[in-house]
């Protein structure tokens, strides 16, 4: 799948959901920021607990950790006892100048004499050099000299103070090299590899040693009044927020933001900058980069100065000042930046390095160009500043993870010196010398792999934008303080649609949109925008990484998206067996939407087993036959009757044989699941029908209810010859389970019929005689068909086993209560009392008794597997405005995901959609519905399973009987027709216990489609005249007629029919009226023919079990939508992920106890 997931410039860092949950739970946060923490490495709650309240009384380390810091503290409080005169000698850069300012503050506090010092950057240079010592000297002579941010490395020049009798001490948190000071105090947490401070700044450090001098000379907690001086060191100097340094960090903010240091004070109110709402991500942004200016542009006393400042007139002056200052550095680095792109774009053609020099280049700001050099080139890149005596003095910076560093250190015979590390470097050489340094690092380049050029970020985690709440943001500064090693989170949206898409700013190059995934709408901007023109005409989903903020305009806080990447989802390529496969499927689609009946399945049903399948007229469904009740030609399967019937495939070679009961039952496991064990409550349950003992399981969907049934009927009929008789409450049910089912037993060489209402006469009379001797081992019915002919099954002596399926349609008590499930104690008797198993998954104590009442079963036979399946999530969008949106962004995942759908033509069409919405996964879609062939369907089921298909877009019947198990999204875009429908589409989720959502897309302008669907099942009873007397008219003296149902309506109207209807109604009056013996129908598609009963007795329509159930159904829907509407999200959840049980009956555990 292209997009996020294969992008070589972002890596999503990984998760764990359950430890999300539990950190969730143990924390009280919300579940983003623990996905932020996980992501981030902290797992462990305690560990969670700690990084969300951090303490700098619980994480400010002992100060005597440090190496040499005892020494460095004696020296020093020696010469503040003494009454010595100490300078603080620091650095021009932040970091520097805050640890000047803090130790040379505190150390005044307690009494010594104290005089800060700086550098000048340009001409003195970084450190304790000579130039530099020279003018501190010709001051006030100090006695001794703490250096701060420097000196670890400057034993010449404290040899050269000792020798000039001034002592010294050094206080450093840079690397150590060879040259580290003798002979003095010397306290660097790098010292020792092992140090647990080794991550402080220099401010950092001095903060420890005015800890120590405070706790010793009576004030222990004077260096809690510097934690906001030593926090901009720590931020500036770019330190790992981890442990210590991010409890100073989150306790100098705290400080920062009520502080009355004036410097402070003064400097926010030029920047512009609310200290109220200071943070640790803003400080780069704001006071930072001001006072880093003033080093840039060899001016740092007037930063320092405003840092000492305790007068505010005089703060107000040197910020003002500094804002100028700051004004000049970026009007230079402006400068300097156009004229080095410049040269950049005429010079360079690809080369995997650039080398770039001017003469009188700004010092300053040269790395800053640097940078952008390498941000818009992705090469690394070194900036030359050549000065008139010929030598170049340059910065380099790298990109993704080349080490410039070693690339540099391997030209180091043509250059004067160097340092840095691996990400940025300082060089410095004679200017004739760079032409030969550029090709010796072109030649370094061109031999590194092109993945080190590619610089990947880190996401965090992936969202739903309907996670980007004001709330939720608001939240996530529970992770602060930000910064290095704990970065502003940045988040992926995938399968994003931008809407309302407009370029902004003055050359058009911002990209302002709504981003939306269907379940939330947030307004997002993208600055800068590669192919700004192909993002604006963008129709296509797109997968975004963008940082979230909340942002205040007029009075209102919104959340919004600052977006750091579009990704694009560029078509892949695909195996060629999948990509003939859907477009075989989407060139023929036509076809399939107006397939006839025998394609259908209209007729006699010969499955690839071999086994037969006596079709109850329709296979599918009534619901998938309605909707295409209009299309032309060959009529609807409910008017069908098959004039001869192929013979049953003998398959008993494939019969286990030869097997005890015991290992019978476990071959037949095998074979229809594989290694995977029996649940507890399935193996309990088939001991106890093995006994005889009927019984009632109370299973959750998808737990695999129907597995017990199929195992105990299959070896019924091996073992003993006995057929079993399978009870649905619909139709549709009954045709959905069919096909697969027969599939299924037909392996084993047994045959598998349907008999409902719909089911032909002659149809009826060959499996009621296949029944009776012994070809049929299992029927599937509808309850009121066998209540009505329970004398035919009877009669075969055969009926060994009863299965009433969604078991609770049989508490006689509801108000929706069918009479056919009250008659189930006579319909057992004249069966000869059979063993009966019920299944469900709602069942309540009433309804369960009820149930066990009507089929004998003691309470000690309910089996109650109270399990629930917490891995399904349930996500609500029903009546969502742009639910097409929405599913695009779940079928971008790449995940399995099943659609369901209430038509082949939506089928088709959201199919279409998805391919052209989501290019990149566009041959993995597919639809499926019953106009394809079987072979067809087969195919799209195995691709599916095997993972070259990820979508399928499906009337109702897909999935059931398949083993599916790792589906992780089901989408019900359609409202379902029923309960049972809305639970097994919703259960074919998660099967393998993984996480997996049912995703809720319908509305209420879905029932209207349904009403009208299920009313032609059961037309009124006007209707049913009317349609009797046009079909009598039609077939005329003759008595017959080959009039198709269009002919019957139109006869209708003509007649001046008052009533609404279509072809749809005259197909189930057809039915109807077979089945009461009013007409008799032959053949089916256009060789059907009507011929009217010549003497009909009277009979009633309740004596059809199809107009029965065709009421049922609309009686059921109607029921059904008012509670999927009205019901809140977690009663929808309860109904799919947990049984309702029964306070009574064996309770089997999830280890398989019994209880």
């Amino acid at each position: 799948m292209a997009g996020l997931l294969d992008s070589r410039r972002w890596e999503l860092l990984g998760g764990d959901p359950s430890s999300e949950r539990a950190i969730v739970e143990a924390c009280g946060v919300v579940p983003i920021v623990a996905r932020t923490l996980v992501s981030r490495g902290i797992r462990d709650v305690e560990e969670a607990r700690l990084f969300l309240s951090p303490s700098i009384e619980r994480d400010w380390l002992d100060p005597l950790l440090i190496p040499g810091m005892s020494e460095v503290a004696d020296r020093v409080q020696a010469a503040i006892e003494g009454g010595e005169t100490i300078a603080v000698f620091g650095d021009f850069d932040v970091d520097g100048m805050s640890a000047t300012c803090l130790l040379t503050l505190g150390a005044r506090r307690l009494g010594g004499h104290v005089l800060p010092f700086i550098p000048d950057r340009f001409k003195e240079g970084y450190g304790l050099s000579r130039t530099s010592l020279e003018r501190m000297l010709s001051g006030d002579r100090p006695d001794l000299i703490v250096t701060v941010d420097n000196g670890i490395s400057a034993r010449v020049e404290v040899d050269w103070l000792l020798s000039q009798g001034i002592d010294v001490v050094v206080t450093d948190h840079h690397e150590p090299a060879e040259l580290v000071p003798e002979g003095v105090a010397v306290t660097d947490p790098k010292l020792e590899s092992d140090c647990p401070s080794r991550e402080l700044a220099g401010a950092g450090v001095a903060l420890k040693l005015l800890q120590v001098l405070g706790r010793r000379l009576g004030q222990p907690e004077l260096w809690r009044r510097y934690t906001e001086i030593a926090t901009l060191g720590t931020i500036s100097d770019m330190m790992l927020l981890k442990g210590e340094n991010r409890a100073l960090v989150a306790d100098g903010i705290s400080r920062m933001r009520t502080t009355d240091r004036p410097g402070i004070v003064e400097l926010a109110a030029t920047a512009r900058t609310d200290l109220s709402r200071i943070s640790s991500d803003s400080l780069p942004f704001s006071l930072i980069p001001r006072l880093n200016a003033a080093g840039r542009m060899g001016q740092t006393k007037v930063a320092f100065d405003l840092l000492m400042a305790d007068d505010p007139l005089e703060a107000r002056t040197l910020a003002l000042r500094l804002e100028e200052i700051n004004t000049s550095r970026r009007e230079t680095e402006s400068s300097l930046a156009a004229e080095a792109l410049a040269q950049v774009e005429s010079d360079y053609h690809g080369e995997r390095v650039i080398v770039v020099a001017g003469k009188g280049w700004h010092e300053g700001v040269k790395g800053i160009v640097a940078s952008r050099v390498t941000s818009r080139y992705h090469v690394p890149s070194l900036l030359f500043s050549i000065a008139e005596d010929g030598i170049a003095r340059g910065s380099g910076r790298s990109v993704g993870t080349v080490d410039l560093f070693k690339a540099v250190e391997s030209c180091s015979d043509l250059l004067v010196r160097f340092g840095g590390h691996s990400g940025a470097v300082g060089v410095t050489c004679e200017a004739d010398k760079l032409d030969a340094l550029r090709e010796r690092l072109s030649e370094v380049m061109d031999e590194l792999p092109q993945e080190q050029f590619e610089s990947r970020g880190e996401v965090d985690a992936l969202v739903s934008l309907s996670e980007m709440t004001v709330d939720n943001l608001d939240a996530l500064d529970a992770l602060q303080p930000f910064g290095q090693a704990n970065k502003k989170p940045l988040f992926a949206a995938c399968g994003v649609s931008m809407k309302n898409r407009g370029k902004v700013g003055v050359a058009g190059n911002h990209l302002r949109f709504v981003a939306t995934d269907g379940q939330g709408s947030v307004a997002a901007i993208m600055f800068r925008v590669p192919q700004i023109d192909r993002a604006a005409a963008c129709d296509e989903v797109v997968d975004l990484v963008f940082e979230p903020v909340n942002e205040s305009w007029q009075g209102r806080i919104k959340p919004k998206l600052m977006v750091k990447d579009i990704i694009y989802r560029e078509e892949a390529p695909v195996e060629a067996a999948v990509s003939s496969l859907t477009e075989q499927i989407f060139a023929r689609a036509q076809e399939y939407l107006a397939a006839s009946a025998d394609v259908l399945g209209c007729g006699p049903v010969a499955l690839a087993c071999g086994a037969t399948l006596v079709a109850d007229g329709s296979s599918t469904s009534l619901r998938d036959a309605a909707l295409c009740a209009n299309a032309s030609g060959p009529q609807h399967a409910a008017t069908a009757l098959p004039g001869s019937l192929p013979p049953a495939v003998d398959r008993r070679a494939n019969t286990p044989s030869g097997l005890s009961y015991e290992q019978l039952t476990d071959e037949l496991r095998r074979r229809m699941i594989g290694s995977s064990a029996l649940l507890p409550a399935q193996s309990e349950t088939l001991a106890r029908l093995a006994c005889g003992r009927s019984c009632l399981c109370v299973m959750a969907t998808g737990r695999g209810k129907s597995l017990i049934f199929h195992i105990h009927a299959a070896r019924e009929a091996i073992a003993h010859g006995r057929a079993s008789v399978f009870v649905y409450p619909l139709r549709a049910l009954v045709a959905d389970q069919a096909f697969h089912l027969g599939a299924v037993l037909g392996e084993l060489g047994l045959d598998v019929r349907v008999l409902t209402g719909e089911t032909p006469h002659e149809g009826r009379e060959e499996a009621f005689s296949a029944l009776a001797s012994g070809k049929v081992s299992v029927l599937l019915t509808t309850p009121e068909f066998l209540a009505i002919h329970v004398d035919r099954f009877a009669v075969s002596g055969r009926i060994g086993f009863v299965v009433i399926d969604e078991a609770h349609h049989g508490d006689v008590t509801s108000a929706r209560a069918r009479d056919a499930y009250a008659g189930l104690p006579r319909v057992l008797d004249a069966l000869g009392n059979p063993t009966a198993l019920a299944v469900t998954a709602t069942a309540d104590s009433a309804a369960a008794r009820q149930i066990a009442t009507l089929l004998s079963i003691d309470e000690d036979d309910v089996i109650v597997d109270a399990s629930v399946r917490e891995n399904l999530h349930l996500i609500d969008l029903r009546e969502s405005r742009d639910r097409s949106v929405a599913l695009v962004s779940i079928v971008a995942t790449g995940e399995k995901t099943v659609i369901y759908v209430n038509s082949r033509e939506r089928s088709l069409g959201l199919a279409r959609m998805l391919r052209k919405g989501v290019p990149d996964l566009g041959h993995r879609i597919s639809f499926y519905n019953a106009g394809m062939p079987r072979e067809l369907r087969g195919r799209v089921e195995d691709a599916f399973r095997e993972g070259l298909l990820t979508t399928i877009v499906s009337t109702s019947a897909f999935g059931e009987g398949v083993n599916l198990p790792d589906v992780r999204n089901v989408v019900l875009y359609h409202m379902p027709f029923d309960a049972v429908e809305f639970n097994q589409m919703s259960g074919r989720a998660g099967r393998d216990g993984e996480d997996a959502a049912v995703w809720l897309l319908f509305g209420s302008r879905d029932a209207h489609i349904n009403e009208r669907v299920l009313a032609s099942a059961a037309p009124q009873r006007e209707i049913m005249a009317q349609l009797y007397v046009s079909i009598r008219d039609l077939c005329g003296d003759a008595g017959q007629t080959v009039a198709d149902d269009s002919d019957i309506v139109a006869r209708a109207h003509a007649a001046g029919s008052p009533w609404d209807f279509d072809e749809r109604e005259v197909a189930s009056a057809i039915a109807t009226f077979s089945e009461l013996g009013f007409i008799q129908v032959d053949g089916y598609g256009l060789s059907r023919r009507i011929t009217m009963a010549v003497r009909p007795q009277h009979s009633s329509l309740e004596r059809s079990s199809r107009y029965l159930a065709g009421l049922s159904q609309v009686d059921d829907f109607r029921t059904f939508r008012d509670w999927v509407l009205s019901s809140s999200q977690e009663e929808l959840l309860e109904r799919i992920n947990r049984p309702m049980v029964p306070d009574f009956g064996t309770v089997v555990d999830r280890n398989g106890g019994l209880t």
